[in-house]
């Protein structure tokens, strides 16, 4: 193929102006520092580099609400600092007002400083921030907290304000107000315990709270120590307290233990062993038992016996424990002595001791002390002639019983297990209350005496008359509270032992006081508030009312508030953790992605400045052959 002029100063051109565009791409590089300036220069690149700007955007934009959130935390956390401080302070007068030495004046005056701690604590609880409530859920424009002379009400709701801190993760950062002020610290009347009585027709099963007796192995043994007797108490079929009290009796009665009787004790939370002094004796019989538990004096224990002349014999008492040690003692002393036919025994109505002289012709003794200063054989009531026979005189020992386990646990789950000398009265059998227990019952028997009290929810009162004759069980007390017209759920308690009365509207404050100088919120141990708000409500009113021991009740409640705002700021403190953290791996993960991003768009200005220069180059030399090959000629001066 020829090659024209025309060819050659076509190539040429082409040839330049494409060394041109090279070079003004790097010199456009060069100025930018990018190597990627329009989608053309790299598509995958830049398909990358979009997503990368992407990244960085959403990192920013969660950053922006980490900062809003951090601000939301904060404002939290100083806002429960200020409230722990006022409750802190309410509490201090709360302990010393309970003291007895403060009057009504200062309690007067301490009610004043609680009814401005109430106030702090209403501005506190309205606070805003940005022209918004911080404590009322997603209602932001409305004021969570109104006050009464009753009680709080909150007009919030229970709304989260949530912040995307990242991909699929939101925080809340709000706490609603009726959550922090107004949920409940505890049930009012949870630790109740109204201590039912035990009577004939409580069911054994109801004894210990619930838990029963446990009839498996159903029997014990009651021994008479003095007179040597036991009896063997089965109680096999027994349902009720009086089934159980007929047994043990008539089987007492079966064993010839006619002294000791069971029964419901006066004080009507246990059983009781009577036990009636007969004055008999037995060769079991104690010497600590005898003149009413006084017992006889065995130190040095040493008795004469003596007819005056050439019989003197002294015998010794001392280590005997018992009244057969005592017996023996004295016959083989005797005996060995030469003094025949002298015996001590158990005189015939058995309440004393009997020394007999059986010869044919008596001895002519007698019994004396050893010294004027002991009191061994007067004590054991034998000093005397005998002539032939010496009857003591009564020993009168104190009851000496003994109940024992066989091989189950039923005397020690009836609380009278172990020795007795005196009447026993049995460890307490905690009948569960139950919805059929009378109130007449409680309280071991003395009856509730109810009077009126006075239930306050939000800003509504009710006055509960408790008095009405009508009220007779359990459950009819708690169908009175529970048709008081508020929202409220009195039922048994927990444990079985009193009746609770739950708060059910979590917008308002609930209290329970007495009415006028009554103590019938105390009695059924209901007396107080379930919740912070109305804690300082029920304190003002007893600090009013010079009510030291009500003072002294609510110790409890405020201590529970503190702890709710503690455990409250601990989690808003645990989220300001959480979002730090957070924030910290969102920059560093920006730190990464714009690394990235930088390696994709970003031009090598070593090599960019290197490709400049050689295309610099290339440039001239371009322009200079063109410049040689392509030479004007006359036709292009003609045409200019």
């Amino acid at each position: 193929m020829r090659i024209t002029n025309g060819m050659m100063a076509d190539r040429v051109v082409f040839n330049t102006q494409r060394a041109l565009q090279r070079f003004m791409q790097l010199q456009t590089d060069m100025s930018s520092g990018r190597r990627i300036n329009k989608p053309s220069d790299d598509p995958a690149g830049t398909l990358r580099d979009l997503g990368y700007r992407t990244e960085l955007s959403d990192t920013d934009q969660y950053q922006k609400n980490i900062n809003s959130a951090q601000s939301w935390v904060k404002t939290y956390d100083n806002l429960m600092a200020d409230m722990k401080d006022v409750m802190s302070s309410v509490k201090e007068i709360a302990i010393a007002m309970a003291n007895g030495h403060y009057d009504a004046i200062a309690r007067s005056g301490s009610a004043t400083e609680v009814e401005a701690a109430v106030d702090h604590f209403m501005q506190l609880a309205n606070s805003q921030v940005e022209n918004r409530y911080i404590l009322s859920g997603d209602l932001t424009q409305t004021q969570p907290f109104s006050k009464s002379s009753n009680g709080i009400i909150y007009q919030g709701d229970l709304g989260k304000i949530e912040f995307e801190i990242s991909p699929h993760m939101r925080q809340t950062v709000n706490l609603p107000g009726s959550d922090l002020l107004l949920q409940e610290l505890f049930v009012l009347g949870d630790q109740a315990d109204l201590n039912v009585a035990v009577t004939t027709g409580t069911l054994l099963a109801d004894l210990h709270n619930g838990a029963g007796i446990d009839l498996t192995t159903p029997t014990f043994t009651i021994t008479d120590i003095n007179l040597n007797l036991s009896a063997t108490i089965d109680l096999t079929g027994a349902v009720t307290v009086n089934d159980a009290l007929s047994m043990i009796n008539t089987q007492l009665s079966a064993a010839g233990i006619n002294n000791l009787t069971a029964a419901v004790a006066d004080t009507q939370n246990a059983l009781v062993l009577k036990t009636t002094p007969n004055g008999l004796i037995s060769p079991n019989t104690l010497i600590a038992r005898l003149n009413g538990g006084n017992g006889a004096d065995m130190v040095p224990g040493m008795i004469r016996v003596t007819d005056g002349g050439l019989i003197d014999v002294e015998v010794d008492l001392s280590g005997s424990t018992t009244l057969a040690d005592v017996m023996t003692a004295f016959n083989t002393q005797l005996a060995t002595a030469g003094v025949n036919n002298v015996a001590m025994t158990i005189a015939p109505g058995g309440t004393a001791l009997q020394i007999t002289d059986s010869n044919a012709v008596p001895l002519g003794l007698s019994v004396t002390e050893m010294t004027m200063n002991e009191q061994t054989a007067s004590q054991l009531g034998i000093v005397g002639s005998i002539n032939p026979t010496l009857t003591g005189t009564d020993l009168n020992p104190s009851v000496s019983f003994s109940v024992s386990e066989t091989t189950g646990s039923v005397a020690g789950q009836l609380g009278i297990l172990g020795d007795l000398t005196s009447d026993k009265i049995g460890t307490d059998l905690d009948p569960r209350l139950t919805l059929t227990s009378l109130l007449t019952d409680l309280n071991n028997g003395l009856g509730s005496g109810l009077e009126n009290l006075v239930l306050k929810q939000g800003s509504v009162a009710v006055t509960l008359d408790l008095s009405d004759p009508g009220l007779i069980t359990v459950q009819d007390l708690l169908d009175r509270f529970n048709s008081s017209g508020l929202s409220i759920n009195a039922s048994l308690n927990t444990t079985n032992r009193g009746i609770q009365v739950a708060n059910t509207d979590s917008s308002r404050s609930f209290i329970i006081e007495e009415s006028g100088t009554g103590r019938t919120a105390k009695n059924l141990g209901l007396y107080g508030s379930s919740d912070m708000m109305g804690t300082l409500y029920a304190l003002t009113d007893a600090l009013r009312s010079d009510d030291q021991e009500g003072s002294g009740l609510l110790l409890r409640n405020l201590d529970s508030a503190i702890q709710r705002l503690l455990d409250s700021r601990a989690e808003i403190g645990s989220r300001g953790n959480r979002l730090r953290t957070l924030s910290t791996r969102l920059d560093e993960q920006k730190l990464t992605v714009t690394r990235r991003l930088s390696e994709v768009e970003d031009a090598d200005i070593t090599e960019l400045i290197t490709q400049l220069a050689t295309h610099e180059n290339n440039y001239r030399a371009a322009l200079g052959a063109t410049g040689r090959i392509i030479q004007p000629t006359l036709m292009d001066f003609l045409t200019r």
